[in-house]
């Protein structure tokens, strides 16, 4: 492992001090997915020695059953190779103990090849979710984890890229100035907490959701790090129109790309897809609320402008908005402590309004206009 450079240790004393505030004695997860050869691992091991607090470095386990980790290859051999009670299976014991015991948590991933589960049948690892997710509820549901995703060659092939193009790609758009996003965010989710209905007009798109009574939540690097944007939970109900995705994703190992999306009252009534159209429709029956949204939300981090098939950067893009299939938070700020959407999954879809033409109106007012904030 390369001794970490300046920049690994600048960010990882964002994660520890803006993210999660670690106080001297408190117990911090770092957990890695499948490999701690990058050297954000030691640097956030170093930083948090320094600040009083007890490191613990999680080899895999837990980014293992959330699917963030492959264990290079050992994911594809269980679920392909494992019988129902196999797949099924989660050593509760353990998982709960590594999450009990913390009281912060720093996920690090760096997966060796995100297609590794393409050629099985998306359900399975849907359904290992459904055994898994509750385990983690303590975790996500809290105030205190921060996940971020580390570049390395299978990263930077994915994303058509050099790894040395991508690392200062990471280095730009994670290190930010996150108390004065936080201040520029403040005046949308003013704007979103006060409003009933979004309009949404686009390439292929005409869309409405509803999201009275539901609060905004500006993320200024709280819990993603890169950070930006501003998200809700809408009304579960009250989605109607049809809108089309134009960044490609690769979900449950599964690439899928040009998504076209029909709602009406709430509830998915048509999808396809230019491709992966078959990946689409097992990850749309994974329960009944993954033909839901859980999450609507407008990508503000500017630092970020072109996509890598991957979520935690591509939904930050400065001028875009995504949308989740599936679970809510559950946070009064950002979710639906009441009324909200339940499901195993949780799938943001990024569609691009920095396209000519697209806009984005909360109650009338026009909020995003060609990819510009307004307000």
């Amino acid at each position: 492992m390369n001794y970490p450079s300046e920049k690994d240790f600048k960010l990882a004393a964002i994660l520890l001090d803006h993210s999660l505030e670690l106080k001297p004695k408190e117990k911090l997860l770092i957990s890695i997915s499948d490999s701690a050869d990058n050297p954000l691992v030691k640097a956030v091991y170093i930083e948090a020695l320094k600040r009083g607090a007890y490191p613990l470095i999680d080899g895999g386990i837990t980014n293992f059953f959330v699917g963030r980790a492959s264990y290079n290859g050992l994911a594809y051999q269980l679920l392909s190779k494992g019988n129902e009670w196999q797949r099924g299976y989660a050593p509760k014991e353990v998982l709960s103990s590594l999450v009990d015991w913390a009281d912060a948590y720093v996920r690090i991933t760096q997966i060796g090849n995100k297609k590794e589960l393409s050629q099985l049948d998306p359900g399975l690892a849907a359904a290992q979710k459904k055994v898994t997710s509750p385990l983690f509820r303590k975790m996500i549901d809290s105030d205190r984890w921060v996940l971020t995703y580390y570049p390395n060659e299978a990263m930077a092939q994915e994303a058509g890229v050099s790894l040395d193009w991508l690392l200062d790609f990471f280095y730009d758009a994670c290190i930010v100035d996150y108390v004065k996003m936080e201040k520029q965010l403040h005046s949308l989710e003013k704007v979103l907490d006060a409003g009933s209905l979004v309009e949404i007009k686009g390439k292929d798109t005409e869309l409405t959701v509803g999201i009275k009574g539901r609060l905004a939540k500006s993320a200024y690097g709280e819990r993603n790090i890169p950070d930006g944007e501003v998200f809700l939970a809408p009304e579960r109900l009250k989605v109607n129109g049809h809108v089309k995705f134009d960044l490609p994703s690769i979900y449950q190992g599964q690439e899928v790309s040009g998504v076209y999306v029909e709602f009406k009252d709430g509830k998915v009534v048509k999808a396809k897809a230019d491709f992966g159209e078959a990946a689409l429709h097992k990850i749309l029956n994974s329960d009944e609320g993954s033909k839901y949204l859980g999450e609507f939300a407008i990508g503000a981090n500017f630092n970020i402008k072109q996509g890598l098939k991957e979520t935690l950067f591509d939904e930050k893009i400065g001028g875009t908005i995504h949308m989740a299939l599936g679970r809510s938070y559950a946070e009064k700020r950002g979710g639906a402590p009441k009324g909200g959407n339940t499901s195993v999954i949780h799938w943001d879809l990024v569609k691009d309004m920095r396209v000519k033409g697209s806009s984005v109106k909360v109650d009338g007012k026009v909020i995003l206009k060609d990819g510009k904030i307004l307000v």
